[in-house]
């Protein structure tokens, strides 16, 4: 059995789990310039297939690492390939986790598999987290922390990660089309994964949360209230008819929670021209956002 980087066994000896020897055989993240695929065991236990890119550019230096969380369609290839070009021209690493629908339906997917469940450590919301320690094991990845983007049904994973672990090491995340979300709120009539009721949440996690850069991005086309995706349960269709409307809706309560509860909030809204549920749009404008790259 191959040597684990010290960072990544020391993270599943703390959580307490064992590892197999698929995980220390796997071969390195970003071994290589150019796409690859790949797969990381976690201690969850769960095996995932990861899709990166290594730009030309991050061949001979470290470079940052952005994390493509994919949407309903769970395709982590095309996740990654929406970043290519801006990786290209900006310069980062790009890693797409594949969550398939066997071992993550729903409720470990875009819920995390929170409901229930007391324990972080068992999160997916951590998977993402000892992933990183992967990719840092390589060598080729720059900094401390990362930048996390997802859309659709990636982006109610990574806004439910913010409000719940915001203690990850992520830099700035940017949430795309979220199909509803979890409201910042920690009573009400609704339960998570409509609001924090029933979570570990408390006022000093949505404060620390609140002090995190993320971007709401909203396609301003994305409008259709009948997309054959779109979330229609009674919780969700409370948030608004269509995805802009619920993406604004999440805005305004938390722009409310942050008042009361005195303290800044960094997200901020971007509504995206011309664009509609599409994943390549959304992702071009985050990385105009995230990196400056057009």
């Amino acid at each position: 059995m191959k040597r684990l980087g010290r960072g990544l066994l020391a993270v599943a000896l703390a959580l307490g789990f064992g590892l197999s020897a698929a995980s220390a055989e796997a071969p390195a993240l970003f071994a290589q310039t150019g796409p690859a695929e790949g797969s990381y065991t976690d201690p969850l236990p769960a095996t995932i297939a990861v899709s990166t890119y290594a730009p030309p550019a991050c061949s001979a230096k470290p470079c940052p690492l952005l994390i493509a969380v994919h949407g309903m369609g769970r395709n982590a290839k095309s996740a990654r390939d929406a970043w290519k070009a801006a990786a290209d021209q900006a310069g980062f690493l790009v890693l797409a986790p594949r969550f398939d629908n066997d071992q993550f339906p729903s409720r470990l997917f875009q819920q995390g598999g929170v409901r229930g469940e007391p324990d972080k450590a068992k999160w997916t919301f951590g998977l993402i987290e000892r992933l990183f320690d992967a990719a840092r094991a390589s060598g080729r990845v720059a900094g401390n922390s990362y930048t996390i983007f997802g859309h659709s049904a990636g982006a109610q994973f990574v806004h439910r990660m913010m409000l719940l672990m915001p203690e990850a090491r992520i830099a700035t995340a940017a949430v795309a089309n979220a199909g509803y979300y979890t409201l910042p709120a920690l009573t009400g009539e609704r339960a998570y994964p409509y609001s924090l009721k029933g979570t570990p949440g408390a006022d000093a996690t949505l404060a620390r949360a609140f002090a995190k850069p993320m971007l709401v991005m909203l396609g301003d086309n994305d409008i259709d209230p009948n997309h054959h995706q779109l979330n229609k349960s009674r919780g969700a269709e409370e948030q608004g008819p269509t995805r802009f409307a619920r993406g604004q809706h999440f805005m305004a309560a938390a722009t409310e929670e942050a008042r009361r509860l005195g303290v800044p909030l960094r997200w901020r809204e971007i509504d995206v021209p011309g664009v509609a549920h599409q994943q390549t749009g959304m992702a071009k404008a985050a990385a105009a956002e995230l990196f400056g790259a057009h």
